[in-house]
């Protein structure tokens, strides 16, 4: 009777403490599927961050180029009048006026072009920004379930 009651209370013990470490584990389980589903989030985040950066950076670098093509067109149209000139007067007023507006267009060139980069900078940045909180976000997620892990483990071997 003293084995069969020792067996049955030895038993018991067993699935107390088997229960106790079930439920430590899925509380883990629980905090690091909560900690991944963080971190994906996170990640989505950063990532649609960085799209619109590259987009933002993308549209002022079509901007640039328009205004880049638009007055080089216009030196060129200043240029195509020397062609026509009857008279070297004319010609040479001419030569002047396209030098004139090439000089305008190579600014007005330049100007776009350091518009677009340094917006294609800011972008960049804003896209390091949005990444390294998403790091921040996962490594604080992951911190936390990883506590969460060890909280559960001391309470398993506490009811132990």
């Amino acid at each position: 009777m003293n084995k069969v009651t020792a067996a049955i209370a030895s038993a018991l013990l067993a699935a107390t403490a088997f229960g106790q470490i079930a439920a430590a584990a899925d509380d883990s389980q629980k905090a690091q599927m909560k900690a991944n589903s963080e971190k994906m989030e996170a990640q989505a985040t950063a990532n649609k961050k960085k799209a619109e950066a590259q987009s933002d950076a993308a549209k002022a670098q079509a901007t640039a180029d328009e205004d880049k093509a638009s007055a080089q067109a216009d030196a060129d149209k200043k240029a195509a009048k020397g062609a026509k000139a009857t008279t070297p007067a004319e010609a040479s007023g001419a030569r002047n006026d396209a030098a004139k507006a090439q000089t305008k267009a190579n600014k007005k060139m330049q100007e776009a072009q350091t518009k677009a980069d340094k917006k294609k900078r800011d972008a960049a940045n804003d896209a390091n920004v949005a990444q390294a909180k998403a790091d921040e976000k996962k490594v604080e997620a992951q911190n936390d379930a990883n506590k969460k892990a060890a909280e559960a483990k001391v309470d398993s071997a506490k009811k132990q």
